[in-house]
Order: structure tokens, then C-alpha cells, then sequence
């Protein structure tokens, strides 16, 4: 079947449910397409995660199913006594990485986040009737996109929440930078985390909110902010086991303790799994995300003899029940820093 080309600016994004949880349901496929300018005809494999199950899954390309794989989480909050889609981070590939792997030729331009945004705006006003979009129009505070947020790695950008990149002007509008990644496709080592275009999305449910109610109170958030403060972690060290692997976007040996409370020696040992041991077990497996497994022990990374001296420590998820910790040895690159939930230098 032939892939069609998306020259308009549209999306069809899928009515919102009355459930929560179901709002938005294929805002990233829809987004997908857009950002490469394909037709609905280019199959999308949508996989859905939270919390560490979203950081450890993969975008991609299936050949057999000449699809684009992509991930996806949705975050909420409490809006109106109702819980309520915010944003959504979207994994996805980009069009050279598509065009090489797929063998098609996908045209230009090249699409920011932005332009998912804007798409997802004109659905919102589009559900209004012609009187509630002329009294959004004259009377309502503006909505409106500016350029990316362009983050240098995945790891900075995962942990990043939407409403750092919202901001009110001197008459009150709006304006939104949608954080984003993109990795170059690189057609000779073809790794797993090159040929990205990550992007974090307002919801319709949101945009919907904005245009009937939010935009016509002064004080009224596009979004809640997000509280992240984290002062300290669950725990400094793992009683479940712990992972030695190689991680490829920073070129370097991490242990990992499994510090959460709701890890289990069964679970921290099936994560580890799914590792690189070393640079070569990545190259052995074609550069691909998931791998034979890293060095998996029962004891902590502390308490181990296969690790060199700690440098400092990444908290992701901080408090979470899955709260992992990522000891680092020898020098100490800053996009980790920056992309943890916490650092903690152990210098």
C-alpha cells in the first residue's frame, strides 16, 4: 500500500472519553505522521508506559509491519475536581530514519512540535460553535507556539515537565515551547537512539479546557504546575540486586540500585535483563535498545567487587515506587546532572 503525503497542516485527533486515562488516546500516532509528513496509511505501533516502564521503552522500526514505533505516557492532574490529561511525552523516529529503513521517500519540510500543537489548537476550536469561537477570538487570552525547546539528550529531556515551558505575557496570552529531542539519523551505525524527534504535547482535553473556560479567567493555568521537588531518595542503596551495563548516549558503565519500595529481587533482575553488558554486547546486537542483559548480583552496587569507586549518583523517579539510582564512576558528564531527578556527588 502506498504511503501517502501529508502537505496541510491537520491532524484527526480522536474525541476525548469521559475517562481520564482515555483522553488523547493517539495524539503521539497522529503526531508521528505529521512530523514526517506521512499519510494515516503509514502504520504506527503505539506503546504505552509510565514511570520507569515509559523510560525504558523504545521508539523504532518495524520492518515486517513497515511501521514507525513510538512511545508514549500521558501525565494528569487534578483540574476542576476532575482528573484530567495535561501533556503527553511522545517518542518517535524521524524522516530520514523512516525513508532509509522503510525505503520510502517522504518529502520535506522539517516539522517542530509546535506545529502538533497548533494542529491540536485548531481541534479544540473546531469543536466550538461559531459563537464560542468569535467570543474565544475577541475576548479570551491567546494561545500561542513558539520555536522548540531543543534539549541536547533524552535522559534531559524525560524528566522535564510542560509547565516550565509555559509563560504568561505582559496582557496575559500564552505562550508554550514543547521540550524537545532530535538525534540525527545516522544510516551507517543506524543506533537506537539516533533518528529521533521526541516531543512533550498540550492534550486536547487541556486545549478544549482553554478555549471554553481557562482562557477567560486571568489568573487561570493552560496546565497545574508540577510540584518535582525531591530533596533525598527513597533509599542510597538497592536490597533487591543490582545492574552493571553500558549505556550507549553517554558512552559509559553504569551500576544501577533498584531503591524503590516496590521492587522486587524478581523484577530489578528482569529489568537488568533486557541490558547491555559492555560496548560490544551493544555492537552484537546490531546497536538495537533491548539486550542480552547487563551483570545482574543481589547485592548492591556498594557491596560489589566488579565496580569502580562512585563519583555520584542520578536519582530518576525520586520516591516513586520505582525509584532506581544510577551510580556514576570517573568523570562525571553533565547531561546526567541534568537529567536526573536529583544529584547527588559522592566526590
Amino acid at each position: 500500500m502506498p504511503v501517502r503525503y501529508c502537505t496541510a497542516l491537520t491532524l484527526t485527533l480522536v474525541a476525548l472519553s469521559a475517562a481520564a486515562n482515555d483522553s488523547d488516546p493517539n495524539l503521539c500516532a497522529s503526531a508521528q505522521r505529521l512530523l514526517i509528513n506521512a499519510g494515516d496509511d503509514l502504520p504506527v505501533i503505539e506503546q504505552r508506559g509510565a514511570s520507569n516502564g515509559f523510560h525504558t521503552i523504545q521508539m523504532g522500526i518495524d520492518h515486517e509491519k513497515q511501521a514507525a514505533i513510538i512511545a508514549m505516557t500521558t501525565h494528569t492532574a487534578q483540574v476542576d475536581g476532575q482528573e484530567q490529561a495535561t501533556y503527553i511525552a511522545c517518542k518517535m523516529v524521524d524522516r530520514d530514519r523512516v525513508n532509509d529503513m522503510l525505503g520510502l521517500q517522504l518529502p520535506g519540510p522539517d516539522r517542530q512540535c509546535r506545529d502538533v500543537n497548533e494542529a491540536t489548537l485548531q481541534s479544540a476550536l473546531a469543536k466550538l460553535t461559531p459563537a464560542q469561537r468569535a467570543r474565544y477570538q475577541s475576548e479570551g487570552r491567546q494561545l500561542r507556539f513558539a520555536d522548540d525547546a531543543l534539549l541536547a539528550t533524552g535522559g534531559e529531556w524525560l524528566p522535564v515537565t510542560m509547565d516550565l515551558y509555559i509563560s504568561v505575557a505582559a496582557n496575559n496570552d500564552v505562550t508554550v515551547r514543547a521540550p524537545s529531542v532530535r538525534v540525527p539519523w545516522n544510516p551507517v551505525e543506524k543506533n537506537f537512539y539516533q533518528g529521533v524527534q521526541h516531543c512533550k504535547l498540550i492534550s486536547l482535553a487541556a486545549m478544549q479546557r482553554w478555549v471554553t473556560k481557562a482562557a477567560f479567567e486571568a489568573g487561570a493555568d493552560l496546565i497545574p504546575p508540577t510540584d518535582t521537588a525531591c530533596n533525598a531518595p527513597h533509599s542510597m542503596t538497592s536490597t533487591v540486586g543490582s545492574c552493571l551495563f553500558y549505556f550507549a548516549p553517554a558512552d559509559s558503565l553504569f551500576c544501577q540500585d533498584y531503591s524503590g519500595a516496590e521492587w522486587t529481587a524478581d523484577a530489578a533482575q528482569q529489568e537488568c535483563a533486557n541490558r547491555h553488558a559492555s560496548k560490544d554486547a551493544l555492537a552484537a546486537a546490531k546497536n538495537r535498545y533491548d539486550g542480552a542483559g547487563g551483570a545482574f548480583s543481589d547485592k548492591a552496587c556498594n557491596q560489589r567487587t566488579d565496580t569502580p569507586d562512585i563519583a555520584g549518583t542520578c536519582v530518576f523517579h525520586c520516591n516513586a515506587g520505582d525509584e532506581t539510582l544510577w551510580h556514576i564512576s570517573g568523570t562525571i558528564d553533565p547531561r546526567m546532572t541534568r537529567g536526573c531527578d536529583l544529584f547527588i556527588d559522592g566526590r
